[in-house]
């Protein structure tokens, strides 16, 4: 029996993405890879610190929110950094086991790599992002998830 392509199978779970980026051009470049990444998705757009933790925390207007498979993470925000962000992500609860977490960033600092790498990034990506290497972290999440759903067998 031929497998069904599970990354674009629109029977599989949505990847839930966070993308948090203050800029809208950027914001619009990355929502038009992910649409192009063939990688059946939902994304919330959040532009800066205090937003992303009222959704990741189910706050007000997000108290329904999804639980992100993927955080997607501009470094510089408009009320302060993506590390204000990843400091505080092991205090919400659930959020922080199998979320995938991504830089997206201009800053060429080796100390905000390094902060990143203790903070437990999965990856780090300079901006202007290759859409190449963009859409194989998108394509890689989508396999692990794809792979560590239960399937009929396992239950």
């Amino acid at each position: 029996m031929k497998r069904p392509n599970m990354l674009g199978d629109s029977r599989t779970k949505p990847m839930e993405i966070l993308l948090v980026e203050d800029g809208l051009m950027d914001a619009r470049v990355t929502i038009h890879a992910l649409r192009s990444s063939g990688v059946h998705h939902r994304v919330t757009l959040c532009r800066n610190v205090a937003e992303t933790m009222k959704f990741l925390r189910r706050e007000g207007v997000f108290a329904r929110a999804p639980t992100p498979d993927l955080l997607l993470l501009d470094m510089m925000l408009p009320d302060g950094t993506g590390i204000d962000i990843l400091e505080m992500l092991p205090e919400i609860p659930k959020n922080r086991l199998g979320l995938t977490t991504v830089v997206l960033t201009a800053a060429d600092d080796p100390a905000l790599k390094a902060r990143c790498e203790e903070l437990q990034v999965n990856d780090y990506i300079a901006k202007p992002v290759s859409e190449a290497e963009f859409l194989r972290v998108v394509r890689n999440q989508k396999t692990l998830m794809v792979h560590s759903t239960p399937t009929l067998a396992s239950v």
